[in-house]
């Protein structure tokens, strides 16, 4: 057949969204004399992919033709395939760490990419090391888990794994993966400036998270602010405005110990507003360097409790204010009063709520 009709080798066949072709049919079925047969009649149908991006290497590996893959190895046509990445960004390295497989011509190929991360940002050790243990995965592990030939990281990661629960082993002592203890004074140091990258890594991801929240403090603080600002400029009750009082602009109210109470903590409200966005400003000013996580943490921390308690003198702002221009009723004003005092008890619940998943 294929002498007179090639081009069938490369027609895809499935439906539109799950294709494959005649070079990725032989390697699933592991058939390996028409593996043979098309890469010597059409040697570039190796090149095909299925509608995963993938490869009759992908294949043959996903699928354990571990002869399949030995011929598709041996092929020079082949080569470029074993770092070639599949619709998930996995390699055949990948799709072997993943499949508890053990095919040491793969791991040892030349163009096999032990480092090359994933879509998941996975390479094939944190693949093989997520997966339950078995014989040839301690042999894989072994191999991507070798210090002097794939660097530093494979073996922190390998340092981190160190112990693995084997659950076939009916003694559950689990499976020791041995560390090696010939590290030389440069792995050494390699190893400690990696860690420093890490922790400053991580200093600067919470340093990014505590602005995120920054963010919402500084919003919610300069809405007080604005709130109890305007407040003070238009108090309740108004103004005198009798051209004959010696009174004239001045508060109406000023004598009820209620608007009294308003004005206090309408101020009070305001400054602490102020004042948590100032510690904000600190916060932007701090946040250029990794080494003021501490610092930034702490000053976030003030920051809320600066609004929290401006939150809490506008509650009692707004209900002082409501009593003292609704005095002529008490009844009502006591009612207005009393929901209004009721955020006060729904903070504190609300704060003790949390405190149950903290």
């Amino acid at each position: 057949m294929l002498g007179w009709k090639k081009s069938l080798v490369y027609l895809p066949a499935g439906s539109e969204n799950d294709w494959t072709t005649a070079i990725h049919i032989a390697a699933c079925e592991g058939d390996v004399n028409m593996i043979k047969k098309l890469l010597n009649d059409c040697p570039d149908c190796c090149d095909t992919l299925n509608s995963n991006n993938q490869n009759a290497l992908h294949i043959a590996v996903l699928k354990n033709q571990d002869r399949v893959v030995h011929i598709l190895l041996g092929s020079d046509k082949c080569d470029s395939h074993v770092d070639e990445p599949d619709i998930n960004g996995n390699t055949p390295l990948h799709l072997l760490a993943a499949s508890g497989n053990h095919v040491p011509e793969l791991i040892n190929h030349p163009r096999a990419k032990k480092m090359l991360f994933n879509k998941e940002n996975q390479t094939p050790l944190d693949i093989a090391l997520s997966c339950k243990v078995t014989t040839k995965k301690e042999k894989l592990m072994e191999d991507l888990s070798s210090t002097g030939r794939f660097g530093k990281r494979d073996f922190e990661v390998k340092k981190k794994y160190e112990y693995m629960h084997n659950s076939n082993d009916e003694t559950a002592t689990g499976v020791k993966i041995q560390l090696s203890d010939e590290m030389g004074t440069g792995d050494k140091m390699r190893l400690r400036e990696d860690d420093h990258d890490k922790a400053k890594r991580a200093d600067q991801t919470i340093i990014e998270t505590t602005m995120k929240v920054a963010e919402v403090h500084i919003v919610v603080a300069t809405l007080i602010m604005t709130v109890t600002f305007a407040a003070g400029i238009t108090l309740p009750g108004g103004f005198e405005s009798d051209p004959d009082s010696h009174n004239q602009g001045m508060a109406i109210l000023t004598s009820k110990t209620a608007f009294r109470a308003f004005v206090v903590s309408d101020a009070i409200a305001f400054t602490l507003s102020a004042v948590a966005i100032f510690i904000c400003f600190l916060m932007a000013n701090a946040s250029t360097g990794p080494q003021h996580t501490k610092l930034i943490q702490n000053l976030c921390n003030l920051a809320c409790i600066f609004l929290c308690l401006s939150m809490l003198a506008v509650v009692i702002a707004f209900a002082t204010g409501m009593f003292a221009t609704l005095s002529h009723s008490l009844g009502l004003a006591i009612t207005v009063c009393f929901i209004g005092c009721l955020s006060i008890v729904l903070y504190f619940l609300v704060v003790i709520y949390s405190c149950k998943y903290v």
